[in-house]
């Protein structure tokens, strides 16, 4: 009798199991790795692991949760050029057209967006956007039109985004970088100089004494936050406050007389001391080669060590993974498609950001083989049951024994 009750409960946990891997299955996320969008133009990581990320590919909105990237219907009529994410909430997202000087949001993930026209007047597209979550100031770059800074005003009907500030430029902006700590940290980059903010973003100063021409300007939201900048023969500078900077190039030096030359630098959101950085080598001013290296840093900038060399083209620019210490993937000079680089884990299993792990953590797969092991439970009860002829008796000391059948 009671090896009959075993057998049905263990049929019954059997079945349960089975039901539940498939349900698993089933709601399982769908979509396509990074690696297999092709032209990539704007990337936002976001500020935890497992959050959602954003990515612009040949003007089309694609979100990554758990390492699936499906697109996003975008505002009808819009091209997206840039995008920008709360790193308080990444189901917050920001975009930039490339057709009109006007931004959007959601704050549902990209189901819904609320529109602003930055310029009515004015003719061009947005290149670049920030978000500062703490102070909730959105800062647009723009290709002719200079950096429009707006404030966020809260998300009911009427509500949205405020003009509260305009710098003009000159030259396009390629790239905007600040804090979400609350120092009101913000920073503009353009082909020739680089600018900080004063009074969070009310007006603006350029950055002198720089070794040379700005590539590349990242923030960390660490504590006391960090901005760190790629030069065009310095290397990695890092400042607290964007007025004082040092060198922070121990492990990127280069072989001989060269200038190090940084193509881009980028801060892990999810770990601010976790930084990437691509590098090469220059001559008199000319970049030597089409070789180059990504090295990562884990204390901050304070030592850098080699993930990957590049021989066929130069990396453009970085794509930190959220929380993924040693793996960063890449743009070239030859391909917008992403390329993973560094510690980059056997395929199968999915981390928070999607990204193959080692070790049994597939819930399904453990499942299939605790399945496994019931049923051979099962078997064995059962020959068991046969064999004794289902009579059983109670030992003298505290288990359970067999008796001969006759």
């Amino acid at each position: 009798m009671i090896i009959r009750v075993l057998l049905t409960g263990t049929t019954l946990v059997l079945l349960a199991l089975v039901a539940s891997v498939g349900a698993a299955g089933a709601s399982a996320p769908e979509g396509i790795p990074i690696s297999e969008l092709e032209k990539v133009r704007a990337y936002a990581a976001a500020a935890q692991i497992g959050g959602r990320s954003y990515a612009v590919d040949g003007g089309r909105l694609y979100a990554g949760v758990n390492g699936a990237w499906a697109p996003l219907q975008a505002p009808q009529g819009v091209i997206v050029n840039a995008v920008a994410v709360d790193r308080s909430d990444s189901d917050t997202v920001f975009i930039g057209a490339a057709n009109r000087l006007s931004v959007y949001v959601s704050r549902n993930g990209g189901t819904g967006w609320q529109g602003f026209s930055v310029e009515p007047d004015s003719i061009g597209g947005v290149t670049a956007m920030a978000f500062d979550a703490f102070n909730r100031l959105l800062y647009v770059g723009t290709v002719s039109d200079g950096v429009y800074r707006l404030r966020g005003i809260g998300a009911g009907p009427g509500q949205g985004l405020v003009a509260s500030g305009h710098l003009q430029l000159e030259e396009p902006v390629l790239e905007i970088a600040v804090d979400s700590t609350g120092a009101g940290l913000a920073f503009v980059r353009t082909p020739e100089k680089l600018y900080r903010a004063d009074a969070y973003g009310l007006r603006w100063l350029v950055v002198h004494d720089l070794p040379g021409p700005p590539t590349a300007v990242a923030v960390a939201d660490s504590s006391p936050p960090r901005v760190y900048a790629g030069t065009a023969g310095g290397g990695v500078l890092v400042s607290g406050d964007g007025a004082a900077w040092r060198a922070v190039n121990q492990g990127l030096e280069n072989a001989g007389d060269g200038k190090l030359m940084v193509s881009d630098v980028v801060v892990d959101p999810a770990q601010p001391e976790v930084l990437y950085a691509a590098t090469g080598g220059s001559e008199l001013g000319e970049v030597q080669g089409l070789s180059g290296k990504v090295a990562m840093s884990t204390d901050g900038g304070g030592q850098w060590e080699s993930l990957a060399e590049l021989e066929k083209a130069r990396a453009a620019e970085l794509l930190p993974a959220p929380g993924q210490s040693g793996l960063v993937y890449v743009l070239t000079t030859a391909s917008r498609t992403p390329l993973a680089v560094g510690t980059v884990p056997p395929t199968g299993m999915l981390t928070g950001d999607g990204l193959p792990e080692r070790g049994l953590r597939g819930p399904g797969l453990l499942a299939w083989i605790l399945a496994g092991h019931a049923s051979a439970a099962l078997v064995i009860l059962g020959v068991g049951e046969i064999r004794g002829g289902g009579r059983r008796r109670v030992g003298p000391a505290y288990g359970m024994r067999s008796a001969q059948a006759g």
